[in-house]
């Protein structure tokens, strides 16, 4: 088995531990293993391709949601297997899993090679894995990475900043047969059933049922804005009128004002200047390296 691990910025001691791992891990008589360090943001992607090149059994994303969507968008419909090694903050997609965050479990976790086949959610040509979001969680994200520093204590700075400046959008949308307007404060769509740090706006969800999880939360007042945020600081269950959950298998999404939407995808502020928004799943489309579930 070929194995090529594509790592996130991280210390040359981080590293250096990775590699004595694997080194006890595998066999090197029937394993071989590399390693590749991102740089920047978008590195990973070319990364990706470059260990398809190599033609890697397993590519190994090392980071956050943010690293595993620039890694698994490259290995959607091919034989290629993604494994995963949590070292992100939010850790969504591992969190789904239950992909252990202790580093040598997790690289025994690539050794058993145990594979699932993923469901890849798409809107508007990007690939996401873990949920995509065009309301506040957007502004929030753009927030988040505006002020450039990471943790549980920066989301919630990142949850204020993004209430001063968010402004509600009314928008058109279409699913299972139904058309409808809202004004939504949340609109969260999610192939996972976590956010990440054991949050969840969509606790139902399955990565291989063919179909994504909508959230919504419709524009409401301040109290219960505030409600929704120590709900989801504490991780309980949102319970309330003012707050939907449907599963789909598509959706469209159309602005009905002038201004443009604010797009997120896996935790990663995508700009956008389209009015309509398309959302799609291609079911079990991604090969993933996962705990033994049963």
């Amino acid at each position: 088995m070929k194995i090529i691990l594509i790592v996130k910025p991280i210390g040359s001691f981080r590293l250096k531990q990775i590699r004595k791992i694997l080194e006890a891990t595998f066999d090197d008589k029937k394993d071989t293993f590399d390693i590749y360090v991102s740089m920047k943001k978008g590195h990973s992607v070319t990364l990706t391709q470059k260990a398809l090149k190599e033609k890697a059994d397993v590519v190994v994303a090392c980071g956050g949601d943010g690293t595993i969507n620039e890694v698994a968008r490259e290995l959607v419909k091919t034989k290629v297997v993604l494994g995963i090694i949590p070292l992100g903050s939010g850790n969504g997609i591992a969190r789904h899993y239950k992909i252990p965050f202790n580093l040598s479990k997790a690289i025994q976790l690539i050794q058993k090679n145990k594979i699932t086949a993923m469901d890849v959610g798409v809107v508007n040509g990007h690939y996401f894995f873990g949920n995509m979001g065009c309301a506040f969680e957007s502004h929030f994200i753009k927030q988040y990475q505006k002020n450039g520093w990471h943790g549980i204590i920066a989301y919630a700075f990142a949850f204020f900043d993004a209430m001063l400046i968010f402004r509600h959008q009314k928008i058109k949308i279409q699913y299972n047969q139904k058309i409808r307007q809202i004004c939504p404060f949340v609109f969260l769509v999610s192939n996972t059933n976590q956010q990440g740090y054991d949050f969840t706006l969509t606790p139902t969800a399955k990565t291989d049922d063919g179909q994504l999880d909508l959230f919504w939360m419709d524009e409401s007042n301040l109290l219960s804005k505030l409600k929704f945020f120590f709900f989801a600081l504490l991780r309980k269950k949102l319970k309330g009128s003012e707050f939907n959950n449907v599963p789909l298998s598509d959706l469209k999404i159309s602005l009905l004002n002038q201004d443009d939407f604010c797009l997120q995808v896996d935790g990663e502020y995508v700009p956008s200047s389209e009015k309509n928004l398309e959302v799609k799943v291609l079911p079990k489309s991604l090969k993933v390296v996962v705990p033994n579930l049963s």
